[in-house]
């Protein structure tokens, strides 16, 4: 019989309880509604037993058992409530409030257990010889020995939830206290400062005393309400509560219940959420102003920004056709937002130049896993990783850019889940994986291939699924019957028996998933290596099933429901195709205007047709495209050449430099709305404070100017923008702000009002009805290394910042890392006469840059690493237009570039590097 269909009853305090095999008594009892007290048990750790406080008497067993660490048995009988055990709690607690320094509040849940238990004093009158010691050396939270009980639960939350292994317990008996980056001979540490403590936060949640709090609420006080939303960072979509207190925002708690995150944040999400209160928000419309003094920003009036708008835009339109219009929405607004933008230029402009920052992300995952799949996104949900028997990470390095997945494939590995990671760099789930494959930047499609063909030289195929489900096989296995490990091994790097060994993993564990990020996506050849990947999926079986299929890390909030409201130039919401009639009809119906049948432009063609004069007029939301798309001098003589820009964002960005008219935007705090995350899981943001005096909500600002164009978009509240999605898009018809109020959001496709939604795609059929194999042949990448530039530069993210830095550099993240840094390989330094630490310039055939060396093996020789979150270094402007054919999706993993010393430059910054604690100070 299977076990886990078993159910084992119990009785507890004389009531019946149900459970499951493998229980607690201290879970079924709670489950049940027995309240059992206790200081060190938690959902999200294991049970540990050191409060003493959850004690129980159990018949025919000796002695008073902790219940959190107790098995139950069928026919148990438990009681949680004696005069005994009373007497034990009260003792306990009287123990806990012994040792709190005289004069001091004690802790809240300490006071309530003692009230409880009828413990009104305490009679141990000599001072506590606990140690005083705190810990201030976080930006963000505070330790306090004084008020701690040493339950350890911060140190599980730190091994078990984040996997980061920063804390420990120090000492015995009263000496015993946790501490961070402990000594490996036992002595004192710098505290936080000195470990390798990412500042997820989950230590300060699972503290019950508030020996760790933080500092937010400590300046303005513990908050006296919360308003549940979903974070605006990455595209995880974790839940938070939003604590407020008297009007502003305090803290920022994750959700227990959060269906993406479950309990657990990342730094960013955790602590970085007070830029919204940054001095430098901007508050007021501002209008570029010219005469003698030269150019100069002047405030103006909300009704004149918006009737300039509409009276630019008009102009163009009437002047130079609706061609000569675009708009580039933002994959940090809503979905709301971003399907009035669309329509705006659809239904107001007449034309589908609309186009949204996943063109320079992921744009290629979906042309790839459309082609392949006939769908373009996520197959699975974040929940499989849970569930999978092999991960493969492809590209994508989320202990730093999705750190909450990223946490989740530690909790796999610790399992016994193997992981494959084929990634040039030395990521911290590289090192943690059972298989590192590091492959030569931009030689993806030539790994891939080979390890296809072993897949299909071995007889590894899962022949039922390819000939149930897909078509094309032939033409596939014909392309890779030439990619041999060796011959795979030249291109890549990687050595012929990895191959080997990742391809008979992947095929043989009875469920692969994989997930890739933009290292697979953001090159020459982008699509193509989607399109190898799915066709690994295809060959092994690997989709519709738990703990499988192909799940792209989607980088923004919301990149995916800004593409998949329709801000895209190349279909429709859902994905629709602009030819379709019935399409065509109910968008005339819902919208009383025609649809474009013509294609747009994607961004990069936007600033050839502004450089060529086609284009006049440009709306940019949320989107920094002056310092975050690659060949920056191309976009930005773009930008200058246009007749009019306005930019709408929280700060005057270094796009809203170039800008005609600034529009102030809210942030997600300040706005109701949904974001749909990489899971496809659409949640809704609920508005919690209200935005600077007279911002107003994006949807707002696009609706007052559509109307004052002639075109009357009138909506009370974006519930009924949703209804009218719902209403054009097939793939959402059953979502509703009414039933995502009722649970965990709904993961698309939801066709109708009763559908549960869909955590699993592809179990039965494909859109397609079969999946079709797409041969595709290994191309070198637009630029390879030369004499002048010998160097492979690749770009990315780092944990602390996020994207162009906008909002994480008015934080107090800037304290942990205040520049970008350029990582170089041992070897290459000294054969350069490098030092870590010195300026270096950065030059390729377009620009140069400065930066700070950071010496590193996390890179290979001959292989560079920079991020691009501080405009001051100018990273973008290193790279080349280069794109992919299908997509457009830019190549910023791979550019040519050499290093050279700076003349007379002196060591003046101290990078953080992969041995340098996370929380040391980048200036020395």
């Amino acid at each position: 019989m299977d076990r886990t269909a078993q159910t084992i009853t119990i009785t507890v305090n004389g009531q019946p309880v149900t459970a499951a095999p493998g229980e607690t008594i201290y879970t079924a009892a709670r489950k049940s509604g027995i309240p059992i007290p206790s200081l060190c048990a938690s959902d999200h750790l294991a049970a540990f037993g050191s409060c003493r406080l959850c004690l129980c008497e159990v018949e025919g067993q000796p002695g008073t058992p902790a219940s959190c660490t107790t098995p139950v048995r069928d026919g148990m009988v438990v009681r949680t409530q004696t005069d005994r055990l009373a007497r034990h709690r009260r003792n306990i607690v009287e123990l806990y409030l012994s040792e709190q320094p005289t004069g001091t509040e004690t802790p809240e849940r300490l006071r309530s257990l003692a009230t409880s238990l009828g413990l009104e004093r305490v009679r141990y009158v000599e001072p506590s010889s606990r140690t005083q010691f705190r810990d201030d050396s976080n930006p963000f939270f505070t330790f306090d020995n004084a008020r701690c009980i040493s339950c350890a639960r911060c140190v599980r939350a730190c091994d078990e939830i984040q996997g980061t292994f920063a804390l420990t317990m120090l000492g015995r008996g009263f000496e015993a206290r946790p501490v961070a980056g402990a000594h490996p001979l036992g002595g004192e540490t710098d505290g936080f400062a000195s470990s390798n403590c990412v500042s997820c936060g989950a230590c300060v949640k699972e503290c019950p005393t508030g020996a760790l709090f933080e500092k937010s609420v400590a300046r303005w006080g513990p908050p006296t309400q919360s308003v549940r939303t979903t974070c605006a960072y990455c595209g995880v979509g974790c839940a938070f509560q939003a604590g407020l207190r008297d009007g502003r925002v305090v803290s920022m708690v994750p959700a227990d219940d959060g269906p993406s995150n479950q309990g657990h944040a990342c730094l960013k999400g955790r602590f970085g959420w007070d830029y919204i209160y940054a001095p430098d928000r901007l508050r007021f419309p501002l209008s570029r102003r010219r005469d003698s003094r030269g150019e100069r920003w002047e405030e103006i009036s909300w009704d004149s920004a918006l009737d300039r708008i509409a009276e630019e835009f008009t102009r163009i339109r009437q002047s130079h056709g609706p061609d000569a219009l675009a708009t580039i929405s933002s994959s940090r607004g809503t979905n709301e937002e971003n399907y009035l933008y669309a329509k705006f230029m659809r239904c107001v402009i007449g034309t589908n130049h609309i186009d949204n920052c996943a063109r320079v992300c992921h744009s290629a995952t979906v042309t790839g896993m459309m082609e392949v799949l006939g769908a373009s996104a996520a197959t699975n949900s974040i929940a499989d990783l849970d569930r999978a028997k092999l991960i493969l990470i492809v590209g994508a390095n989320p202990t730093e850019s999705h750190p909450v997945v990223g946490a989740r494939i530690k909790q796999a590995i610790r399992r016994g889940v193997p992981l494959i990671v084929a990634d040039p760099r030395r990521t911290e789930l590289a090192r943690l994986a059972d298989l590192h494959l590091r492959l030569r930047p931009g030689t993806n499609v030539a790994l891939l291939n080979g390890m296809g063909h072993v897949i299909a030289s071995e007889g590894l195929l899962d022949k039922r699924f390819i000939e149930t489900r897909t078509e094309g096989v032939k033409d596939w296995m014909e392309t890779v019957k030439t990619c041999t490990p060796e011959a795979t091994e030249r291109i890549t790097g990687v050595p012929a028996e990895l191959i080997r060994e990742a391809a008979r993993r992947y095929a043989t564990s009875g469920a692969s998933l994989c997930a890739h990020g933009l290292g697979v996506s953001e090159h020459r050849w982008g699509s193509h290596g989607v399109i190898a990947l799915c066709n690994l999926a295809l060959a092994t079986g690997n989709l519709g099933r738990p703990g499988t299929g192909i799940n792209p890390l989607r980088g923004q909030n919301n990149v995916q429901g800004a593409s998949d409201v329709g801000c895209l130039p190349t279909s429709f919401a859902g994905y629709q195709s602009f030819d379709d009639p019935d399409l065509a009809a109910r968008h005339q119906a819902v919208t009383g205007r025609p649809l474009p049948t013509r294609r747009g432009m994607k961004i990069p063609d936007m600033w050839d047709a502004a450089l060529e004069g086609r284009l006049k007029g440009l709306w940019i939301i949320g989107y920094d495209v002056a310092q975050t798309d690659p060949n920056l001098k191309k976009v930005r003589e773009a930008l200058g050449r246009l007749e009019f820009l306005v930019v709408q964002d929280l700060f005057l960005s270094e796009t809203a430099k170039f800008a005609h008219l600034v529009i102030p935007g809210a942030s997600f705090l300040e706005k109701d709305g949904t974001f749909t995350n990489l899971e496809r899981r659409i949640q809704r943001i609920r508005k919690a404070v209200d935005p600077p005096d007279g911002v107003l909500p994006d949807w707002r600002v696009v609706s007052e100017v559509a109307t004052r164009m002639g075109y009357t978009m009138r909506y009370a509240h974006p519930s009924e923008i949703m209804d009218e999605i719902a209403q054009l898009t097939p793939s959402l018809a059953g979502v509703s702000y009414d039933r995502l109020e009722q649970g965990d959001g709904l993961q698309w496709p939801v066709p109708s009002t009763k559908h549960p939604g869909t955590p699993l795609m592809h179990a039965e059929r494909f859109p397609r009805g079969r999946a079709r194999f797409v041969p595709v042949d290994y191309l070198p990448p637009g630029e390879s290394p030369s004499q002048a530039y010998p160097f492979v530069l690749v770009t990315g993210r780092i944990l602390q910042h996020y994207n162009c830095g906008a909002q994480t550099r008015r934080t107090d993240i800037l304290k942990l890392v205040v520049a970008d840094v350029l990582e170089m390989h041992p070897e290459d330094a000294a054969r350069l006469r490098l030092v870590d630490g010195e300026m270096v310039r950065l030059v390729s055939a377009r620009s140069e840059a400065w930066l700070p060396l950071a010496v590193s093996e996390r890179v290979q020789p001959g292989e560079l690493f920079t991020s691009f979150h501080f405009p001051a270094t100018g990273t973008n402007a290193l790279l080349s237009s280069s794109a992919d054919d299908s997509s457009k999706c830019p190549e910023y993993k791979v550019s040519a570039v050499r290093v050279e010393k700076v003349d007379g430059g002196e060591t003046v910054v101290r990078p953080r590097t992969e041995a340098t604690p996370a929380h040391s100070r980048l200036i020395t």
